[in-house]
């Protein structure tokens, strides 16, 4: 897969397109992804995805207290790696690519520069400073610009469409296995190990300080998860906790995500690491002493270690 920051490099052959912010690569944008793949491979072409950063909401108001991300520019890219892809373009998305019209759009990005020969579209995609719906103007896009385009329907997993919004408002719900479910695979927190409070030293449950590498990255709901760690080049069973730790500090804004490995000892602050989540398993709460806290721990692990069992 080849990665490039604008077009002046960009070259294929026969592309086919598809388009988006793709936040999450859920089911949605993976079906979206493979049959953009499919496509090109049956024409003996080459599949191109175009995505945008920094987003459009940032560039239009850099203050978005609201934005949150489910995948950082980097896990997007990562993620896009799974399916085959053979070209992912990241266009800067600035003053000149805003004020395009749909039409301006197509015809200097998508023909002029890409010379694509099929164009894949979500049923509700949009573009342009004029918001056009492709779905809505396909025969006449296809017959002004002479390539094909392509709709796909939407992706429903239990009576609920795989869509961004949707996955947003279930991690922020602390429902992560709904989430999961239209992603397609375990929604994760890629970061840093940073220094820590090492409260949990003290507790006999030493953790690992997780600073996200995209500070916009989306936080589920506080409370304790089961999870999957990935560092130093292994995959590990744990438990994580987001919040304030209502019972060891009095910082109520310090919000962290602290994750204990099970039956792991190495040291790993300033190491890169992945956590994956399972489910949550229960509010984040405060305790009348530390040893209700331990109490409660233990009670904790017993529990993810059951669910986490192979």
């Amino acid at each position: 897969m080849k990665i490039y920051s604008g077009l002046d490099q960009f070259v294929a052959i026969k592309p086919v397109v598809t388009i988006g912010m793709f936040d999450g690569v859920h089911l949605g944008h993976q079906a979206l992804i493979k049959r953009t793949v499919e496509l090109a491979n049956e024409i003996g072409g080459e599949s191109v995805i175009i995505t945008f950063w920094p987003h459009p909401r940032l560039f239009f108001n850099q203050f978005d207290c609201e934005l949150q991300f489910i995948t950082s520019l980097e896990e997007k890219t990562q993620l896009f790696s799974r399916y085959g892809i053979h070209h992912v373009v990241i266009m800067p998305f600035n003053e000149s690519i805003a004020n395009l019209t749909a039409d301006n759009f197509i015809k200097n990005i998508l023909v002029d520069k890409i010379h694509a020969i099929q164009w894949i579209v979500g049923f509700n995609h949009k573009i342009g400073s004029d918001q056009l719906k492709i779905s809505d103007h396909s025969n006449e896009i296809q017959s002004k610009h002479n390539f094909s385009i392509k709709v796909m329907q939407a992706v429903i997993i239990n009576n609920q469409k795989a869509s961004s919004t949707n996955i947003r408002n279930l991690l922020l719900e602390g429902l992560v296995e709904k989430a999961n479910e239209l992603l397609g695979y375990r929604y994760f927190v890629s970061g840093i190990v940073v220094g820590g409070m090492r409260m949990g030293r003290k507790l006999n449950y030493p953790t690992a300080n997780v600073q996200p590498e995209e500070s916009l990255k989306l936080i589920p709901k506080d409370g304790v998860y089961a999870c999957c760690i990935n560092v130093l080049g292994k995959r590990w069973s744990g438990m994580l906790n987001i919040g304030i730790r209502p019972t060891v500090s009095k910082e109520d804004s310090n919000r962290s995500i602290e994750v204990h490995i099970f039956d792991f000892e190495n040291d790993i602050y300033s190491e890169e690491i992945s956590v994956e989540f399972v489910c949550r398993v229960r509010d984040e709460i405060r305790f009348d002493s530390i040893e209700k806290l331990i109490a409660q721990i233990q009670l904790d692990e017993i529990k993810i270690r059951e669910i986490l069992k192979p």
